[in-house]
């Protein structure tokens, strides 16, 4: 295994590992599924440095679906991590983790420093989808070499 594989494989592992920690939290908090937990976040958001246009989604679209929004959030959470950590469908679960932490980004405002971590995030995201980092120890590089026939 090269130096690059072994970084592509902590780097899929790790952010699988995150993702799949906040999804759990979210699934086994009952407050958070069946309850308007988000909401206070939410407020937040609102009333922090993000950029007018994002505000203007979480008050019209998302607030009136809240619980909604609650479930697809951990649900995809919950894809991204098992999807990384198991190494299958990365390239997949790379785009669906990018579209949620540019939501995260979003919400926050760039300029936030809270935002930092989303902006690692982004890009070890871009790193993984682009180096294939399924085929490092992952079901997708065990399916394409099944699939050339060794």
């Amino acid at each position: 295994m090269s130096r690059l594989d072994l970084g592509l494989l902590i780097g899929r592992l790790f952010t699988g590992y995150w993702f799949l920690s906040a999804a759990l939290i979210k699934i086994f908090q009952r407050n958070f599924l069946f309850s308007d937990a988000l909401l206070s976040s939410l407020n937040l958001f609102l009333a922090g440095p993000g950029p007018n246009w994002y505000k203007v989604f979480l008050s019209d679209v998302v607030i009136p679906n809240l619980r909604l929004f609650a479930w697809l959030d951990a649900a995809a959470e919950l894809s991204v991590g098992i999807g990384l950590l198991l190494g299958l469908w990365t390239r997949a679960s790379c785009l669906v983790a990018l579209f949620l932490v540019l939501n995260y980004l979003s919400a926050k405002g760039f300029a936030n420093p809270q935002a930092g971590l989303d902006k690692v995030f982004i890009a070890l995201i871009l790193l993984l989808y682009l180096g294939h980092a399924g085929r490092v120890l992952g079901v997708d590089g065990w399916r394409s070499r099944r699939a050339a026939g060794g």
